[in-house]
Formats: C-alpha cells, structure tokens, sequence
C-alpha cells in the first residue's frame, strides 16, 4: 500500500502533529522531525565530513548543501519537466533533492560553407540518389532549378529557391561568429 504523502498528509505518521505548518521542514514526506522519521539529526555544515555526497553540491569552490523540497509538488516546473532531472530522498537529511544526468541528444553534422562550390557540394550529397525531378516536385521549382544550386559555376542561381532546396533536404543554415568582435570592420580597413 502507498504511503500519503505531504501536502496531502497532514499529520505527522508518528506524533500526529501538524505537517508543514508555516515551511516547517517535513521529513520523508510524512514526518515533521528527524526523530519521529527515526533518523539521525542532519548535519548542520556541509563541509562537515559526516554530510554525505548526496545532500551537498560544490558552488564556487565550497560545500553547499542541495536544496530541499518537502515534496514533488514545490519542486519548479522548468526543473520537474526537464529530463535529465531525478528526484531523490535524501537519506541523510529526509528531503527531496534533485539531481541531473546529462542526456546524451544527437548532435546534429556541421559544416563550414566557405564557397559556391561547398554549397554546390552539400546539396548533391544531400539529393543522394533522388531524381532532379524528384526534388524539384518537392520543392516546388523545375528541376533545372536544383542542377543550378548543383553547379558551382552557374552565376547567380535564385535564392529562394535555395531555401526551398534546404527545407526539402531538412537542412538548415547557420552563420559562425569569429571569436574577436568587429573582425568584418577591421579587415575592411586593412582593404
């Protein structure tokens, strides 16, 4: 059978005292203090060598200890939804605490377009054994639209036509910042 917990509980399960009257610190969801929750007072430092791992976190080059919520419901929504968040009861002080694991997402392929031949190149490989009518239709140009973005020595191919193309092959364009501002400007001058 499952426990009721707090805020739901409003009892403590041992002594029957209120639970959580005014923030008072509820222990394991059913308890209001260490002693009727049948554990040991928590430390009261958390660079106290006794405070275990799992109830302090590292911040600016001290101990600290996790923040504790008294149940899932006062945990944020922006930190309860997101998914490398596990919720936790703390053995050494009976709240919860969250912790992170980092998900592993698929990194998406990059690569830098330093000319109309790169783009010309990504293009093809990225038709792959579709016909040029083939993607044209889904695109909606005429296929010797797409062999023109295909061919880095065709002049000036229309550029919407190319954002058609990067929709149909799921592609998207990025620009890359250089790491010292204002380099446009400077090498403008040395011109």
């Amino acid at each position: 059978m499952t426990e009721v917990l707090f805020p739901l509980r409003a009892r403590c399960r041992t002594c029957r005292k209120a639970l959580g009257a005014a923030g008072a610190p509820v222990w394991k969801g059913m308890y209001d203090s260490a002693t009727c929750a049948g554990m040991v007072t928590p430390s009261t430092s958390a660079a106290h060598p006794v405070t275990p791992r799992q109830c302090k976190t590292m911040r600016d080059g001290k101990w600290v200890f996790k923040r504790r919520y008294r149940s899932a419901e006062e945990i944020p929504e922006r930190i309860a939804s997101d998914p490398s968040t596990s919720m936790y009861w703390c053995e050494h002080c009976g709240h919860l605490h969250v912790g992170r694991t980092l998900v592993e997402l698929p990194r998406a392929e990059s690569r830098r377009l330093r000319s109309r031949a790169d783009i010309a190149d990504v293009l093809t490989k990225a038709r792959g054994k579709a016909t040029l009518r083939q993607v044209g239709t889904g695109a909606g140009v005429r296929p010797i639209r797409v062999r023109e973005w295909e061919n880095p020595k065709v002049d000036s191919p229309s550029l919407d036509v190319l954002f058609s193309l990067l929709r149909v092959y799921r592609l998207d364009l990025a620009a890359v910042f250089g790491q010292a501002p204002g380099r446009a400007s400077k090498a403008l001058a040395s011109v």
